[in-house]
C-alpha cells in the first residue's frame, strides 16, 4: 500500500521519513523562541507559543542519539520544526527541529524495507529503506510522543506546572 512521507534530514545528512499523517506544519523560528523548561531531558529544547498553545520542541538528533556533525553545521539561531501529532485526537503536538526538509515522496514501504541496523535504529524507528540509492529511517511518531508525553520525568514537570 502506497503511502505520503514527508521527507527531512537530521544531523549528519541523515535521512528520515515521517507519516504524512502525522505531519501538521512546518515552523521556522530562533532559540531566542524558545523558552527553556528546568528539569526535562535534553533532548526537549523547550517550549513555543503556537496560537495561544504551548508547542514542546524536541531535538529528534538528540532523542535518536546522533552525534552532532561539526562540519556542516547550520547558524544555531535558526531552526525548522516539523510539527508532529498523535492522530488520535488527543491533542498532542511536539515540533521536531529538522536540519533539512525535503518535500513529500509516496511510497510502499512492503516493497522497500530493509534491515539497515548499522544505519539507524532504536525504538523510535519504524524500518529503515533505500530509495533512491539512498538510507531511510521511518520515524515511529507515536513511540516519539509516548516516549515525551508518557516519561516519568514530563509528568512530573505537569504536575508542578
Amino acid at each position: 500500500m502506497i503511502n505520503d512521507y514527508f521527507c527531512g534530514q537530521l544531523r549528519q545528512s541523515i535521512n528520515v521519513l515521517f507519516p504524512l499523517e502525522s505531519t501538521e506544519e512546518v515552523i521556522a523560528l530562533t532559540y531566542g523562541e524558545i523558552c527553556p523548561v528546568p528539569g526535562v531531558s535534553s533532548a526537549l529544547i523547550g517550549v513555543v507559543n503556537q496560537r495561544g498553545k504551548l508547542l514542546w520542541v524536541l531535538d529528534l538528533s538528540d532523542l535518536l542519539q546522533i552525534a552532532p556533525d561539526k562540519e556542516t553545521r547550520r547558524s544555531p539561531d535558526n531552526l525548522t520544526l516539523l510539527v508532529l501529532n498523535d492522530n488520535k485526537n488527543n491533542g498532542q503536538q511536539i515540533g521536531c527541529v529538522v536540519s533539512t526538509l525535503k518535500g513529500i515522496i509516496p511510497l510502499d514501504l512492503a516493497e522497500k524495507s530493509l534491515n539497515l541496523t548499522s544505519f539507524l535504529e532504536g525504538e523510535f524507528i519504524k524500518t529503515s529503506i533505500m530509495f533512491d540509492n539512498e538510507k531511510y529511517a521511518v520515524i515511529d511518531v507515536q513511540a516519539v510522543l509516548n516516549n515525551i508525553f508518557d516519561s516519568h520525568y514530563f509528568n512530573n514537570l505537569a504536575a508542578k506546572l
